[in-house]
């Protein structure tokens, strides 16, 4: 391609990947700063070949009768981490192995078929394998503290389409306390329209220690610039709230909120067919009324949300603060959070930089906590539930612009929720 090169493979996975949730190819190219046809080259090539076919399928000459050649190197690497990664449905679920490798690389036009010696050198020789153990899903995941009401709220997008199929963008945010919701709709998922959703909630339902959320471009700053602090997260930290992102490609790590997706499909969009943006807008009151009095979540052992929040005493967002939150949004001393787990090189990837936690913990999810005030990003690993938080690594981030104190009215009588956040 006249507009591609072999260090672009991430590139043409993230395009893929917006594509299937659903965003326009025009914006993903405009984003990425590539072609159509450079866009539909690979997309044809994903939907033939799966995830393999956005590797480089060329071969370089072998010059040596005892040497893997370089392009046979590269797709043993680039398939290694893409099945460790299971970033699309074709690999989400199976085995990683030189076996599993080997199976690939017979799709791609590669001859010989390196044998699994040569795979199993050649994963060793890059730092790619590991004891048998971390392949699995079996290291432990650090769960959140959620002590009440307010406390933690966990954000999602469930995207739904009108008839005529004009997609609707669901936002839904759950308080894990009380099971509490906030909903809102729109037609795009833009970073200006998370944070109307945000502000909303937190109007509506209070100011939560932390929130919760996933990978979205709109939730964290996007995907191209390292270090970005974007928007959302300086809207938490700004009136003293502490972002939380799960792992990449973890959805079931936000399983209360995508529990309540289930719910809201089967007990309401599903009962009719939409036509507008607006008419779902006039429908969700009635949903809201059912679910806040009438359903009792499994969660609440027979009481109702709205009788979970009955003695809550939430401190909400006033109108007047939340017209006062500039435009743009400075960045705001506080904690950040990131769960990751750690690849196969000892690296983390926090806001589209990767950092080096060490080999040793490949396998292991560690919870990386990024204080702007000091401007430091601290990793943690907790063995096991009840185990002390050890300190892994203390990194600098340097933050290009000033950090501002929190302003009096949003601060807290303590600094975080849970407080065996490794301290």
């Amino acid at each position: 391609m006249a507009d591609d090169h072999s260090g672009n493979i991430p590139l043409r996975q993230e395009a893929i990947r917006r594509h299937i949730q659903g965003e326009p190819i025009a914006r993903i190219c405009r984003d990425l700063n590539r072609s159509r046809r450079w866009f539909y080259f690979w997309w044809h090539r994903y939907r033939r070949l799966g995830i393999s076919g956005l590797i480089d399928q060329r071969r370089a000459p072998r010059t040596s009768p005892h040497k893997t050649p370089d392009a046979v190197e590269h797709a043993i690497v680039t398939l290694r981490r893409e099945l460790e990664a299971g970033a699309s449905p074709q690999v989400k679920y199976g085995l990683i192995g030189r076996r599993a490798i080997q199976r690939r690389l017979r799709e791609l036009p590669i001859t010989p078929v390196p044998s699994l010696a040569t795979i199993q050198r050649t994963l060793a020789r890059h730092g790619l394998t590991h004891r048998p153990e971390v392949a699995e899903d079996a290291a432990y995941y650090p769960r959140l503290s959620v002590p009440g009401a307010n406390a933690v709220y966990a954000t999602d997008i469930i995207t739904r389409h009108l008839r005529g199929g004009q997609a609707v963008q669901n936002f839904h945010t759950l308080d894990l306390g009380t099971r509490a919701v906030h909903l809102t709709q729109a037609l795009d998922k833009t970073t200006a329209t998370a944070c109307r959703h945000l502000l909303d909630t937190w109007e509506d339902l209070g100011l939560p220690w932390v929130q919760q959320m996933d990978n979205e471009d709109c939730f964290r700053g996007g995907h191209t610039h390292a270090r970005v602090l974007g928007r959302v997260v300086r809207t938490c930290l700004y009136v003293g709230i502490e972002p939380l992102f799960i792992p990449f490609y973890e959805a079931k790590r936000n399983g209360d909120v995508e529990a309540f997706h289930g719910l809201w499909v089967k007990a309401f969009w599903s009962r009719q067919e939409f036509t507008s943006l607006e008419h779902v807008q006039d429908e969700v009151p009635t949903f809201l009324r059912w679910y806040l009095s009438d359903y009792d979540p499994p969660r609440l052992c027979g009481r109702t949300p709205e009788q979970a929040c009955s003695r809550s005493r939430p401190t909400r967002l006033s109108g007047t603060a939340r017209c006062a939150v500039p435009d743009p949004v400075p960045v705001t001393a506080g904690c950040a959070h990131f769960i990751r787990k750690v690849d196969a090189a000892g690296e983390v990837v926090v806001l589209n930089q990767s950092w080096e936690v060490g080999k040793r913990w490949a396998g292991h999810y560690v919870w990386a906590r990024l204080e702007t005030g000091s401007q430091r990003l601290v990793v943690l690993n907790q063995a096991h539930a009840g185990a002390a938080w050890k300190q892994i690594k203390s990194l600098k981030f340097v933050i290009h612009c000033p950090v501002h104190d929190l302003l009096p009215q949003f601060r807290r009588s303590r600094p975080r929720c849970p407080e065996d956040w490794g301290n």
